[in-house]
């Protein structure tokens, strides 16, 4: 497994949420841990998103629909699982906090 190959796979994935949501978020707690099967090898990662602003909930909205069945390109690597462990909307921030399974491509 090439753990920068599946980093930089993350990096693509938020580069991909952000435009989708249609706004750059703030990213902060993240972690990863290794993931492997007989045949492939990956990362369990997590991590939360945080938008600002008067549309912050449309912008978090519009991220979340239909997330589960979205694809995404992420280069040498392929995002097997995505899914919304927390989501956190206030007046004027939204923070969404997501898990996301990606698997070397190699």
């Amino acid at each position: 497994m090439t753990r920068p190959v599946l980093i930089f796979g993350l990096a693509a994935l938020v580069r991909a949420l952000a435009v989708r949501a249609g706004d750059r978020p703030v990213v902060d707690t993240i972690s990863a841990k290794p993931w492997s099967s007989i045949t492939f090898t990956g990362m369990r990662h997590r991590f939360a998103l945080t938008f600002a602003g008067e549309h912050a909930a449309d912008t978090v909205n519009r991220l979340s629909q239909n997330l589960d069945y979205a694809e995404f390109d992420l280069g040498r690597c392929i995002l097997v699982d995505i899914a919304i462990v927390e989501s956190d909307i206030d007046d004027d921030q939204a923070r969404i906090e997501l898990e996301a399974l990606i698997l070397a491509n190699d």
